[in-house]
């Protein structure tokens, strides 16, 4: 169902923010040991924000 679907993208939505947010309270922490592991975390995080917004681009042609 709708209801369905729109609570999975909900929780798809969350995770993904959950997700980021740990990658950010780890950088802030200075868990990143090393510039190599920096750059991934980094990579991580804009790789998911890049989802996010595919995802969001997505849900507003389905609108329209």
């Amino acid at each position: 169902s709708q209801e369905k679907i729109m609570r999975y993208i909900e929780d798809f939505i969350g995770a993904i923010k959950a997700r980021q947010a740990e990658i950010a309270s780890s950088l802030t922490a200075g868990n990143a040991v090393n510039f190599e592991t920096y750059q991934r975390l980094v990579g991580q995080h804009a790789g998911l924000a890049e989802a996010l917004e595919v995802l969001n681009n997505l849900l507003k042609e389905d609108d329209e």
